[in-house]
C-alpha cells in the first residue's frame, strides 16, 4: 500500500512544485471570483487587482524559497 502513496506523491510533485504557492494562487483567484463583482469599485480594476494579488503571492513565494 505504501507504493501507492509513493506513486501518488510522485505524480503530484510532477505538477506542483511549491504547494503554498499553488494554494495561494487558487485562493486568490477564488476570492477574486467571489468578491470582486461585489466590491464598489469600477469593473475596469478587476484585472489589475487580480494581477497585483498574483504578483504579491509570487514575490512572497520567491522570498520564502530564497530564504530557505
Amino acid at each position: 500500500m505504501s507504493w501507492i502513496n509513493a506513486a501518488l506523491g510522485e505524480l503530484f510533485s510532477l505538477f506542483v512544485d511549491d504547494v503554498w504557492f499553488s494554494l495561494g494562487i487558487l485562493a486568490w483567484i477564488t476570492l477574486g471570483t467571489l468578491l470582486l463583482p461585489n466590491l464598489p469599485v469600477d469593473h475596469g480594476w478587476d484585472a489589475p487587482l487580480l494581477f497585483l494579488g498574483c504578483a504579491v503571492i509570487f514575490v512572497v513565494s520567491s522570498w520564502r524559497t530564497a530564504r530557505a
